[in-house]
Order: structure tokens, then C-alpha cells, then sequence
């Protein structure tokens, strides 16, 4: 059967482009969809390596580029690469030097939580979910997988446990419930800004705040108590646990730790001051001269000079404690995210005429339809498509779509623009559906590509379905 996979996988990434185009499709654009399907296909069903560097030549002999060398330099040069790089030196760092030990012991001895295992879990992403709409990202995300793989370790959960995926699952589904509560920056402003220069109607970011709100509370609940029958997660392990056996090293968090904790969450804080308070002179260098990406780059520099405080004459990141571990450096996540991201982005670009393709199939459905319609079908609809490309570029491409039924309904515009924003940013099925998408699947920890789907796809479900009826409650009821 492995035979059988590659041989899928490299007729779709080299064969489908030689077929004849359909619809609005260009020679180009076939070139492209093949190869994101076969690259998909193939993380799916053998690995991520190969695929990746066969998906880098044939980029660049697609047509979209005039070469090779641009294909590596868009895909392997890409900033984000860059980001999750530095990035993953820190927050592995963290957890190499006792820190998700620490936070194992220090958490699940609470009173609160002894004996609550599943509590204790709902708090876990309760408290992230909210944290999320400051926080950058991938640096959450990877610090929540190492420090979920220390508790699964601990605890003495097997490699293949149904508990690892579960809670891998549960981080991405909290942390993309969190980033988009408030479209206040980043692209989420930017489908905010479009939907009100469109529709003539601003996002009001209180309103949309209750409603996802609303959402995210139900989904991680619902997660949480239905996702453990789903997956058969065995608690009792979780609730037995003894802290004790974590040794005394674990009861106080090492000086080292601590000072890599302190600078990361001096940077993490100043990137937050630089995407919300952006009309200042030292946010816009922060954003556009330094970058977020540098701001890590530079946290990094100075963990490797700063003494560690142990008395040992070493710093407080040895990189030679990192490169060796597979906690804090993931080719497989830097693979993923070098490949689809710029895949699904191209795919969206005119030269493709995919997009035009993907529009004229929804556009007629909206003739002549209620709003609550209009709405499910928003929310169905992007959570889909989302999943298939490019979060931003598929947002924006739908907004000039829909926008014009919408405002002939007589419907309250914000609920949908509201509707439209939330789900775009569910992108979690595949690699290439977005950055965290990419992290997430590219886990080590979580090798087993259906159960690593099954997760994600369970939440995505769940955030369907609840969002769904909530917007139309909340349009049922302003209307």
C-alpha cells in the first residue's frame, strides 16, 4: 500500500497538471491544484519529507515562477519559516529545561484539580482560548504542544494514546477560537476593513466579541466532555497520577527556565503592544522595520549570550541542548509550513483562474434566499473553503460574493461580516489550510495522520455547527 500512496501522490503532484483544464482553470492553475493535493495526499499517507522537496522543484516548473531558485526562495526564504525557526528554539528550550514538568506538578496538584482530570483539561484550554487574542500564535502553540507532551509523558500515556491526540486536537481548535474573537489586527483587520469598505458597515468588535464568545465557551466545552467519549481517552491514568513521581527536580522551576520565561514573555508582550497600539514610532518599528519575526529572533540572541544563573559558566540557552532535540526543533512542522502555505496562497492568484471557478459555483445559490440562509451558508461554506486554500485570500475572494446578497436581504450586515471572519479563520483540516495547520500536523507526537485528522476534524464540526446556530440566533434577534 506505500507503493500504492506515492504512486497517488505523484500523479497528482506531477501527472494532473497534463490534463486537459476545466471551467476557468489555466494550464497553470491545474499545475497547482494537482500539486497541492498530491502534497496533502502525501503528508497524509507517507511522509513529509520527500513530498516537500519534490513540491519545491515542481514549483518552480510550474509556470507561476520562472524557476527553480525562485520556487526555494518563495518557499524555503518565506518569513514565516524564518519565524517558526527562532521560535521553536525558544518555547523548546522552555520545556527542555524543566518547565512543563514544573508546570505538570505545580497544576495538576491543585485542590481544584485533583481527582478532575477532564475539569482540568477544560480549564487547560478555558484559560488559553482567551489568552489567545493577544498572544502571538505559533509561539503559543508550540510552547501548549511541548507542555501537553510533558503532561501525556509524565502521567506514563503510551505514544500512540488517543489522550495525545485529543489534547494536540483540543490546543489548535482553543488557540483559532481565541485569535479571531476581535478582528483587531493582523489579516482578521483586514477582512474587518474590506467587509466595511463593501458593505458600508463597520464590525463592531463588542458585538462580535459576545457572539464568539458565546461560540468558543460552547465549543471547548462540547470538545472536551464529547471528544473524551469519541476518542476513548482513558482519564483514570490522568487521575491516579502521582506528582510525586515527577522527582524533586520538578517541585521549583530552575533559574535557567525562569530567565528564558521572563524574556519570552518581555517579547511576547512587546509584540503585543506592537499589533494593537500601532500609531506610535516604536510600534512601527516593531512592525515594520524590526518585525515580529525579528522581535523572536532577537529574544533568541539574547538567551544564547545571558548566563543561564546556575553557576555553570554556560548560558541560558545552550544551542547545542536544542539542535539535538526533537522537542525544540520539528523539520517536519518547517517542511510543512515552507510548502503549503505559498501552495495555497498561489492557487489564489489570477494567473490560476481557480478562484473565479470556486465563486461562480456559490454565487447562484444566494439568488432569492432568506438571510438565516445566507448566514448557514456563510459559515458552511468558508469553514470549507478555508480548509482548501488560503484563509486570506479565500475571505477576501467571498466578501464581494456575498456582500451584495446580503445587502438586499435588509439584514443586520455585521452579523454576517462577523459570521464570515470567525469561520475563515478555522482553516485546521489540512497543512496548507493555515500556519497553525502546519504546525499541528507536522507534530511528531502526533504521527498517525487519521487520528491526527479526526481531531482536528471534530472540532471543526463542532465550530460549525455552533456557530450556525448561534449567529442566526443572534440575526433572529436584532432583526
Amino acid at each position: 500500500m506505500q507503493y500504492v500512496h506515492m504512486a497517488v501522490t505523484l500523479f497528482f503532484m506531477v501527472g494532473f497538471g497534463f490534463l486537459p483544464p476545466f471551467s476557468t482553470l489555466t494550464p497553470v492553475g491545474m499545475k497547482l491544484l494537482g500539486l497541492f493535493i498530491g502534497v496533502v495526499y502525501g503528508y497524509s499517507t507517507c511522509e513529509i519529507i520527500w513530498p516537500s522537496f519534490l513540491a519545491i522543484i515542481l514549483f518552480g516548473l510550474s509556470g507561476y515562477h520562472d524557476s527553480v531558485t525562485s520556487a526555494i526562495t518563495a518557499m524555503m526564504g518565506g518569513e514565516l519559516v524564518f519565524q517558526i525557526l527562532v521560535q521553536q528554539f525558544t518555547a523548546g528550550a522552555i520545556v527542555i529545561y524543566g518547565f512543563g514538568k514544573w508546570f505538570v506538578r505545580k497544576t495538576l496538584s491543585m485542590k481544584c484539580f485533583q481527582g478532575k482530570p477532564i475539569f482540568y483539561t477544560w480549564c487547560f484550554m478555558f484559560v488559553f482560548m482567551w489568552a489567545c487574542i493577544v498572544l502571538e500564535t505559533i509561539s503559543t502553540y508550540l510552547l501548549l504542544y511541548a507542555i501537553w507532551t510533558d503532561i501525556a509523558d509524565s502521567c506514563g500515556y503510551s505514544k500512540d494514546s488517543s489522550f495525545r491526540y485529543y489534547g494536540f486536537g483540543g490546543i489548535l481548535v482553543s488557540l483559532m477560537l481565541g485569535v479571531s474573537m476581535m478582528p483587531y489586527k493582523g489579516w482578521q483587520l483586514g477582512l474587518a476593513t474590506s467587509w466595511a469598505q463593501i458593505t458600508g458597515v463597520s464590525i463592531n468588535l463588542g458585538g462580535m466579541l459576545c457572539m464568539t464568545a458565546v461560540i468558543g465557551v460552547t465549543v471547548i466545552t462540547l470538545y472536551t466532555i464529547l471528544g473524551a467519549k469519541l476518542f476513548q481517552v482513558d482519564f483514570s491514568i490522568m487521575k491516579a497520577f502521582d506528582v510525586e513521581k515527577l522527582g524533586e527536580e520538578s517541585a521549583v522551576l530552575r533559574p535557567r527556565a525562569k530567565r528564558i520565561i521572563i524574556v519570552y514573555m518581555v517579547v511576547m508582550l512587546l509584540s503585543i503592544f506592537a499589533g494593537t497600539f500601532r500609531s506610535n514610532a516604536f510600534a512601527d518599528f516593531l512592525n515594520n522595520q524590526l518585525t515580529i519575526t525579528g522581535l523572536y529572533c532577537l529574544c533568541f540572541i539574547i538567551l544564547i549570550m545571558l548566563p543561564s544563573g546556575e553557576g555553570d559558566g554556560k548560558a541560558a540557552i545552550s544551542f547545542n541542548d536544542i539542535k539535538h532535540s526533537d522537542i525544540a526543533i520539528s523539520w517536519p512542522v518547517i517542511m510543512m509550513c515552507a510548502v503549503t502555505i505559498p501552495l495555497a496562497s498561489a492557487m489564489t492568484k489570477d494567473v490560476t483562474g481557480i478562484m473565479p471557478w470556486l465563486t461562480g459555483l456559490f454565487a447562484p445559490l444566494f439568488a432569492g434566499k432568506s438571510p438565516v440562509f445566507i448566514l448557514v451558508f456563510i459559515v458552511v461554506v468558508m469553514e470549507i473553503l478555508t480548509n482548501v486554500g488560503s484563509n486570506i485570500a479565500m475571505g477576501n475572494a467571498m466578501i464581494p460574493v456575498v456582500a451584495p446578497f446580503v445587502m438586499a436581504s435588509g439584514a443586520n450586515p455585521m452579523i454576517f461580516g462577523a459570521a464570515l471572519i470567525y469561520c475563515t479563520n478555522m482553516g485546521i483540516i489540512f497543512p496548507g489550510s493555515s500556519a497553525p495547520a502546519s504546525v499541528y500536523h507536522g507534530r511528531d507526537e502526533i504521527p498517525d495522520s487519521k487520528k491526527r485528522t479526526l481531531a482536528a476534524a471534530f472540532g471543526l464540526g463542532l465550530h460549525m455547527a455552533v456557530s450556525a446556530v448561534v449567529y442566526s440566533a443572534a440575526l433572529l434577534m436584532i432583526n
